[in-house]
């Protein structure tokens, strides 16, 4: 297999790797839009006191979200654009773009497994905190987002370890009276840790090999004879002179407006 072809097979690759890239770019989007705006957390962060870290934590799981839903559009577009316009320029700016992106996927791998746990215990603290409040008679805005919360994880109090049984202090407006909100919750932000870490990793191998693939074809574009359409300008029939024509015959003869004549 000639160079030129290993050239339009990575052309292909990047291509592809921009589709992926803007698959990617959609899922990041709607769960950073699950994760600002979901009801599943907001009733947590509003319930949560002014200082406590879930404020904090999810402030800057969003912000982090839109950062790299972000730069994932614009590496897709940078790549793109470096492949049809077949610039060299374009693909540096589309490597550069590769690597602030590959920084800022380590950097999101870094922080949730540092902090997930610290997420997952402050949420569970809110609601054990909501719950403790309503069973001592607490203001009726906590029994409110209390059975906002069983209504949105469709379950109903805790079930005591020791005794195995749910406690009956608390009516619930839902069916799922069998529903430990504890496990429950915790299923939630399981399933969500999943998505995100589904989301970084395969974002992460992208972006490894559309590093790979940028830095290949960057250094290929200098070459006259990787390009398809670069250096293949052909003059033949441009000046074609009469039948007659000599080895002494002047140029301004030879052209096809002379020629013509």
């Amino acid at each position: 297999m000639g160079y030129k072809s290993w050239v339009r097979i990575a052309r292909c690759q990047l291509l592809v790797t921009c589709l992926f890239i803007l698959v990617l770019t959609v899922g990041c989007c709607i769960l950073t839009v699950i994760t600002g705006l979901g009801s599943h957390f907001t009733i947590f962060t509003e319930a949560s006191p002014a200082d406590n870290t879930i404020r904090y934590l999810h402030y800057t799981m969003v912000l982090y979200g839109s950062f790299v839903t972000g730069l994932l559009i614009l590496t897709f577009l940078l790549s793109t654009i470096s492949v049809l316009r077949e610039s060299q320029h374009f693909m540096a700016t589309a490597f550069i773009g590769f690597g602030f992106l590959f920084c800022a996927l380590m950097a999101g791998l870094t922080w949730t497994q540092e902090c997930q746990s610290q997420v997952d215990a402050s949420i569970l603290d809110i609601y054990d905190n909501l719950y403790e409040q309503v069973l001592r008679g607490y203001p009726e805005k906590a029994q409110e987002r209390l059975f906002q919360a069983h209504d949105i994880f469709q379950c109903c109090g805790k079930i005591w370890e020791q005794q195995g049984t749910s406690t009956p202090h608390i009516p619930c407006n839902n069916t799922a009276d069998d529903k430990d909100c504890v496990s429950v919750i915790s299923q939630v932000l399981h399933v969500h840790w999943y998505w995100v870490w589904t989301l970084l990793l395969s974002s992460l191998g992208l972006t490894v090999y559309g590093m790979a693939l940028s830095s290949f074809l960057y250094f290929s574009l200098p070459r006259g004879n990787i390009w398809e359409r670069r250096g293949e300008y052909s003059l033949n029939g441009g000046l074609t002179g009469p039948p007659d024509a000599t080895a002494d015959t002047p140029l301004i003869q030879l052209l096809p407006y002379q020629s013509a004549q």
